[in-house]
């Protein structure tokens, strides 16, 4: 139970707002690239896509760095684009509105609308930033496969 919570905390906390947030690099930061993010298993067609990249362990429970909300297409794989990012390590937190109600539902602190992080195809309890986060410092795509479908 305790492990659905904090599953749950890492998951709402990402989204304390529904718009998107961009910061570009700071001054100085000449090299920047773009991170894809690819759906691929995606067989709820309604609703909306929340993401949240992270760039510090100390928000990977709270507000995200850059935020995206996009329509769920009704066929298809597809994508969310976050451009001008400067090298670092990042993590990427999911999840998948159904409902419209701009949150992540839930049943007994099970969450009952499907998620996802980075480099996380299966829980074994909430996941860290560290276990979440990869190095970016070029042009890259990665693939999350949403939980709980």
């Amino acid at each position: 139970m305790k492990t659905l919570l904090l599953t749950f905390a890492l998951l709402t906390g990402l989204f304390t707002n529904t718009i998107a947030a961009y910061r570009l690099a700071a001054p100085g930061d000449s090299a920047t690239y773009k991170l894809t993010i690819d759906f691929t298993n995606v067989t709820k067609r309604t609703g909306l896509l929340y993401v949240g990249l992270v760039n510090d362990a100390a928000d990977f429970n709270g507000n995200s760095y850059r935020k995206a909300r996009i329509q769920i297409p009704s066929t298809g794989d597809f994508q969310v684009k976050f451009d001008v990012l400067p090298a670092g390590r990042y993590a990427v937190k999911v999840f998948h509105d159904l409902n419209y109600n701009q949150k992540l539902d839930k049943t007994n602190q099970m969450p009952t609308e499907p998620f996802g992080f980075s480099n996380v195809t299966m829980l074994m309890g909430p996941p860290s930033f560290e276990q979440s986060a990869f190095e970016f410092n070029a042009p890259k795509p990665i693939v999350i496969r949403l939980i709980g479908q």
